[in-house]
């Protein structure tokens, strides 16, 4: 059976954690501790400090999905080199309601395509709740080449990641020279 890495980047609190843990079907592993910086801890009270990770199988390509979720503080981003090792290819999380954080995702873009270029989307967390930005709006303001995909997402809903990691894979089945047929 094939095996793909995927990594899940985004900035801090877009839902990383949450989306790792639907893929996995709640059987993923945490690494978090207690949020230190005041102005985070309004938003939660834990954050990862190493990776969020599990595994979980794509039916309709056939193939196991190794799910990989990084810490979105740029003060633990000596570990995104290490995650990006071996990536077969990335979805960027964004909080839909918070357009300020939004620059963090675009450096971490920018971070992860000189490291390990790889086919990626980007998915627009929290289309649940009020004040969110459509997948046009966010679109248009960053400016995201027509190419890559911006894909409505609600990261606690386990049949909506299921969907976003099958695109991706179908994305990296096509794009990456690893999983394309040798013809003779």
């Amino acid at each position: 059976m094939k095996e793909i890495k995927i990594l899940v980047a985004g900035h801090f609190n877009a839902g990383k954690s949450t989306f790792v843990k639907s893929a996995t079907r709640g059987r993923g592993i945490s690494i978090e501790r207690e949020t230190s910086a005041p102005e985070e801890r309004v938003f939660k009270k834990t954050t990862t400090v190493a990776m969020d990770f599990g595994t979980s199988h794509d039916e309709l390509h056939d193939v196991k999905v190794a799910v990989f979720g990084i810490p979105g503080q740029e003060r633990f981003s000596f570990m995104w080199k290490i995650l990006a090792r071996n990536a077969d290819g990335y979805v960027f999380l964004l909080d839909s309601t918070r357009p300020d954080m939004w620059d963090s995702t675009l450096k971490q873009i920018e971070f992860f395509m000189k490291e390990n270029p790889a086919p990626y989307i980007i998915c627009a967390n929290k289309q649940d709740l009020d004040g969110a930005y459509s997948v046009e709006q966010i679109r248009r303001i960053l400016n995201v080449d027509p190419s890559v995909p911006v894909l409505p997402c609600v990261a606690t809903d386990e049949e909506v990641v299921k969907q976003i990691i099958s695109i991706l894979v179908e994305r990296i089945m096509k794009e990456s020279r690893k999983f394309q047929e040798v013809k003779v």
